[in-house]
């Protein structure tokens, strides 16, 4: 009888284990594109995260797929996370629009963004605080390519402001 509690009571903390999310993350990986004038970008993040954002916004639970087959929630997503990074050139900001989304197999949700027309010169800040109102235990990196070498920046909720100096 005492094998049988403890076979049940680690089977239960088993199941805890592989199916909890302990941790949060979104990366963000972006280029600057000389030809186009445009930074470009894609964000990768854990699509349950963000269906669990929606639905309790919105007081009923949403699946990632019900979300973007309906156009106002599926706009509504996209605007969340455009709002969840910002970017500067010196005191300018830079803005971004969404090119595209893909939801894959293994639940992740990539977002596909270009900015605006610009030119690259001077100190670029970063700010990627997407999530951390939510899960406080959110890390967030970003992977910018310059010069064929990748700067990886990590950002948490205490620590959402970045720097890169991009000036020939």
């Amino acid at each position: 009888m005492k094998q049988k509690i403890l076979l049940f009571i680690g089977s239960i903390c088993l199941t805890a284990v592989v199916f909890s999310h302990d941790y949060h993350f979104a990366f963000l990986e972006m280029e600057y594109y000389p030809t186009e004038q445009q930074f470009q970008a894609s964000l990768k993040v854990t699509a349950h995260d963000l269906a669990f954002i929606t639905s309790k916004k919105h007081g009923q639970d949403f699946t990632m797929d019900q979300i973007l087959r309906t156009d106002s929630l599926r706009l509504e997503l996209e605007q969340y996370v455009l709002s969840g990074f910002s970017l500067f050139q010196n005191t300018q900001q830079v803005y971004f629009k969404v090119d595209g989304h893909e939801l894959t197999e293994n639940g992740e949700l990539v977002f596909y963004f270009s900015s605006e027309n610009i030119e690259r010169n001077g100190l670029l800040t970063f700010a990627f605080p997407l999530l951390t109102n939510y899960f406080p235990d959110q890390q967030n990196k970003l992977n910018f390519l310059k010069h064929g070498k990748h700067h990886t920046l990590t950002y948490l909720a205490t620590d959402q402001t970045k720097q890169i100096n991009v000036a020939p």
